[in-house]
């Protein structure tokens, strides 16, 4: 066998094709023998083997862990598995090449033991773990790195709270590695602090349910670390052979920051000296980034780049950027901790407003200088457009220190809006000045500097408009006007500069709707033709399309106009020229500027018609695409004066993918593409639709099995019964099937328990459509028939998503048929079960993750009419309440076995007392009790006290500025650390987005347009007044400290 293997991996190296792919079937072969592992096992020690088949033994074991080691492996294959002693032998032997003096083959080792671990460690390998500690004790250099190789894999892979005992015997060894600078190599320490990074990791995990034990070992743990860390980062970078302190110095910030993100309040003792630190790094290290990074041409060049790129072992090169992105993503932490506020703003005096602090002013100038882009960045853009394309993408999937500084500028912006302003006019005009300075000195490099500042300021462009919208009339919030003739005139002009010259027509389009009208005009002319013009660089063409699509959704539609048919033209000349990867732009910039004027998109219907639909055709697979695609299509449909030469020549493409294509997910496609077409079309629809489309439809949902094609034909089918429901149920096929009973028919083969949850995860809302449109048409057998369906489903039902998407269906049913629907339920049995104990059951359980707001509103109003109705069938099911405490578990480390020995208990409580505590609950969560609709103070005390608590702040007497605030301009999940705090304070409206906003049913229903808080709180109210189902017996000794705190102040309101 061993020779075999030898042999096998020897000719698997072979750079003859043939005789590697019969080496590596071989191989494939030997596997499945019992005592291959170990044979390869011996190969890897073999020194007369040869190195490079060693390591291709070494790496062909580790596969072999993974396929045939443990039937546990999520990759196992069928085959044997070794036997207890050929596992011991091949342990102990792939163990002692962590001793090797071979580097490539100690790592190849260390990846096979922690592989290996994953299925043997506690239970048939205990040693492995006391082992690995003593080479990190008493190992040499080598065998210390081998071992921290192991844990570095086996800890951030494998371990978890379970192993705290472990990790408080290895956190000790770790530090005294990361401290003994002058006995171990610098990359074994920087291996160090990322398996601590790793364990703080585990630690933060725990903060939920295991807070005691966190709040009492994080202290001395950080106490133990920080200090060091702080003295890493107050060392100079220093890249000088073995005595290079980057990596470790990346690897201490990522431990920070890992640190802050988890356990943020044990933290805030060390915030203060952390940003003084990475301050004066930050300083330090920015004049040789531009000169080793961004300007090419620099005399300091050649130093700046030996000082910040260093080379791994291997001879791989590694730089500066890991450090300098652990350092922005620690800022932005920073500056969402309410105690490290003032090192960003401070109150202006005599104003009573604050403004930023001299750090603030120079931290913006700072990020504009690493904002530049790089020499390694404009050769990716020549070789690539769309890497450009990518890069420019708010959602880009490469990360740089660019986009680290964007990431930062947005959490600036969330926090301190108005001070961010100040601070990007104050460093703007510096930067400005060294601009323009350069090009007086002829400099090539100005532009970059212009670029960047634009760049900066355009990222957090929609909050300076909307500070300049809420600001006083005369008072700008930036001086957009100086800002135009120093940097983006320069920039507009200059076309050597492509990338800059594109970036002034970004700019100038993200403050569209603060440019005055001659700028506008002037600017839309040359979007016009530049986008038109084939000889300009590729990077202005698609920069005027970016600019294009801003334009035209932000500037009036007057202003736009003129220019519509120029720029539908000239997108349309530029789409078929771009790629998959860069057709989006242009394609979304066409989408907006349609919406400008229907008039004259009319007029161009064939070629927008022609550009969509052949987009579409070209990549019917990819999503993106295809949703811009959908938007285009359901804008034509609805454009009277288009819609029917659209339909006239998108259908029959439609038609042809949908019944002929073989390819599932085009069949999908096309079936979205018909959605959009219905969506967006009139009510009724024409007649061609039911008579022509719907029976092709229907055929094709029959026939199919595919989850994507029967996940779409769902959606679809609920638009073609929104728009045409009548039509639906009068027509009837050759067979006197009606429509509306193939949908039927169809809706029950998806609730079909041998249907995948998947493929039916939307027949709840096509359910819903058909009994909110189709009532009149449907006899109560149909729909008694039809729920006893969805009731037998339900009671299979696995996953909380697909659960949840049925319930929508009772919710509509028993919001206006309470009675009926409870006796309904109550007739029908399921294995033991009444239709209304898995339905309420299933409702209570899930009643959270209702998806939608229409639906969570009508969820809610029909527990409250089914609350009302006072059924003692309804009242007498006991349901799961509250989650009993478990005294066995008090004070532990609560395990998978320990859950097990132990599990979690309910208290049982009354169906009604379980609706109030929803309702309850539902009041908190409910998007309208955001809205500040009520005064008072309230509960919204706990939220600072909370905040204190988390990350240790004092309230200091100017807390309550915005600009201190730490919700100031935050996202919803920013805004509001407690969710009973949104009965007191509120947020936009236009923050709450839902795709019911634009169906005419739900728009129409008294539901939709109700004060849900309003609505629930009355209701409420008089339950407890009236002492309703037994209110004060059955139901008050239920709810909890919270709940009943949260039903007092509702009822106090009342009074």
């Amino acid at each position: 066998m061993e020779r075999e293997a030898f042999e096998a991996l020897q000719g698997s190296l072979s750079p003859e094709t043939n005789l590697r792919m019969r080496s590596e079937l071989k191989l494939k072969q030997l596997e499945l023998d019992a005592g291959f592992s170990l044979a390869v096992a011996n190969v890897s020690l073999a020194e007369e083997a040869g190195l490079p088949v060693r390591q291709a033994a070494i790496v062909q074991l580790r596969g072999y862990i993974g396929r045939h080691w443990s039937i546990a492996s999520t990759k196992y294959e069928p085959g044997p598995v070794p036997d207890q002693d050929t596992k011991g032998h091949v342990r102990e032997k792939v163990f002692s090449l962590l001793s090797s003096n071979n580097g490539k083959l100690r790592t190849a080792a260390a990846a096979v033991i922690a592989s290996m671990a994953r299925y043997d460690w506690p239970d048939e390998w205990p040693q492995l773990f006391p082992q690995l500690v003593e080479l990190l004790r008493s190992g040499t250099q080598d065998q210390t790195h081998s071992a921290m190789r192991v844990f570095s894999e086996w800890v951030n892979s494998d371990m978890s709270e379970q192993h705290m005992e472990q990790i408080g015997t290895l956190l000790p060894e770790l530090r005294r590695i990361f401290v003994s600078a002058g006995s171990y190599a610098t990359s074994t320490r920087a291996m160090a602090v990322r398996v601590f990074s790793d364990c703080i990791e585990i630690i933060s995990n725990m903060s939920v349910a295991q807070n005691a034990f966190v709040d009492a070992h994080a202290p001395p743990i950080l106490k133990e670390w920080m200090v060091p860390i702080l003295e890493i980062f107050k060392q100079p970078v220093t890249n000088e052979g073995a005595s290079t302190n980057i990596s470790l110095k990346a690897e201490c910030i990522k431990a920070v920051v890992r640190a802050t993100q988890g356990i943020p309040k044990h933290m805030v003792p060390y915030n203060s000296a952390l940003l003084e630190t990475l301050w004066t790094q930050l300083r330090d290290i920015q004049e040789p980034f531009m000169h080793a990074f961004i300007y090419d041409n620099s005399e300091h060049n050649e130093s700046a780049t030996s000082l910040l790129v260093a080379y791994e072992e291997d001879g791989e090169a590694y730089s500066i950027d890991s450090y300098l992105l652990g350092i922005f993503e620690w800022l932005s932490n920073a500056a969402d901790t309410r105690s490290m506020h003032r090192f960003f703003v401070s109150k202006i005096e005599g104003s009573g407003r604050a403004g930023p602090t001299q750090f603030f002013n120079q931290l913006v100038g700072s990020l504009m200088c690493y904002a530049q882009i790089t020499a390694e960045m404009l050769e990716d853009w020549a070789d690539d457009m769309d890497l450009f394309v990518a890069d420019e993408d708010e959602e880009g999937y490469r990360f740089n220190v660019r986009v680290s500084v964007q990431e930062l500028l947005k959490a600036l912006d969330a926090c301190f809006p108005a001070a961010l302003a100040k601070a990007l006019g104050a460093a703007a005009q510096e930067r400005s000045q060294v601009a323009k300075q350069w090009r007086l000195e002829q400099n090539s490099s100005w532009w970059l500097v212009s670029e960047a500042i634009l760049w900066v300021i355009g990222t957090v462009s929609s909050g300076i408009i909307e500070q300049q919208e809420n600001a006083k009339a005369g008072t700008p919030v930036i001086e957009l006007g100086a800002l135009f003739d120093t940097d983006v005139w320069p920039l507009a002009q200059s076309s050597q500069y492509p990338f800059g010259q594109g970036r002034a027509f970004i700019f100038a389009s993200s403050f569209a709707k603060m440019l005055p009208a001659g700028i506008a005009t002037a600017f839309l002319d040359a979007c016009a033709k530049a986008v038109a013009d084939t000889q300009l660089h590729p990077a202005v063409r698609l920069s005027a399309v970016r600019a294009i699509g801003n334009f035209s959704r932000h500037l009036p539609a007057d202003t736009v106009r003129p220019q519509q048919g120029p720029f539908i033209s000239g997108l349309a000349s530029i789409i078929p020229q771009l790629t998959e990867d860069s057709a989006h732009i242009a394609l979304d910039a066409l989408h907006a500027t349609l919406r400008v004027d229907q008039e004259i998109t009319a007029s161009l219907e064939p070629v927008v018609s022609e550009i969509a639909i052949g987009v579409w055709q070209k990549y019917p697979g990819d999503v993106l695409l295809t949703s811009i695609v959908i938007d285009i299509v359901e804008d034509m449909a609805g454009n009277p004066r288009a819609s029917e030469a659209f339909a006239q020549r998108a259908l029959p493409v439609i038609g042809s993918a949908m019944s002929q294509s073989s390819d599932g997910s085009t069949v999908a496609s096309g079936i979205d593409l018909l959605a959009g077409l219905i969506k967006g079309g009139p009510m009724p629809l024409p007649q061609g639709y039911t008579d022509t489309v719907f029976p092709v439809l229907m055929q094709v949902l029959s026939a199919s099995s595919d989850s994507e094609v029967l996940q779409s034909g769902q959606a679809c089918l609920k638009y073609f019964v929104q728009k045409d429901a009548e039509r639906i149920a009068r027509w009837h096929d050759q067979n006197g099937v009606s429509g509306l009973e193939l949908v039927i028919r169809f809706m029950s083969v998806l609730l079909d328990p041998a249907v995948s949850e998947s493929a039916a995860l939307f027949v709840g809302d096509l359910a819903t459509k058909v009994v909110m449109k189709c009532s009149a048409f449907l006899s109560g057998d149909v729909l008694a028939e039809l729920v006893r369906v969805a009731t037998g489903r339900l009671a299979t039902a696995r996953t909380s998503s697909f659960t949840s998407s049925l319930l929508p269906l009772y919710a509509h049913l028993v919001a206006h048929h309470p009675s009926e629907v409870v006796g309904l339920l109550d007739s029908m049995a399921f294995d033991g079960r009444s239709g209304l104990q898995i339905v309420l059951d299933a409702w209570f359980r899930n009643f959270l993750d209702i998806q939608g707001y229409y639906s969570r509103k009508v969820s809610a109003v029909a527990l409250t009419r089914l609350f009302a109705l006072e059924d003692p069938r309804v009242a007498g099911l006991v349901v799961q309440g509250d989650l009993i405490p478990n005294a066995a578990n008090r004070g532990k480390i609560v395990t998978r076995s320990i859950s097990r020995t132990n599990p979690d208990q309910y208290t049982q409580i009354p169906a009604t007392a379980k609706i109030v505590k929803l309702l309850l609950a539902e009041i908190e969560l409910d998007v309208e009790s955001m809205f500040a609709r009520h005064d008072g103070a309230g509960l919204s005390s706990v939220i600072d006290e909370a905040d204190l608590e988390r990350d240790g702040a004092d309230v200091d007497d100017w807390e309550d500025d915005a600009d201190y605030d730490l919700h100031e301009g935050a996202d919803f999940g920013g805004k509001y650390d407690y969710l009973s705090e949104f009965i007191d304070r509120g947020i936009d409206m236009d923050e709450v987005d839902d795709d019911d906003d634009d169906d005419e049913d739900v728009l129409a229903d008294p539901i939709y347009n109700q004060d849900l808080n309003e609505t629930l709180g009355s209701f409420l109210q008089q339950v407890v007044q009236s002492d309703k189902a037994g209110f004060r017996a059955a139901i008050e000794p239920t709810l909890t400290e919270k709940e009943g705190a949260l039903l007092g102040k509702l009822v106090a309101r009342s009074n």
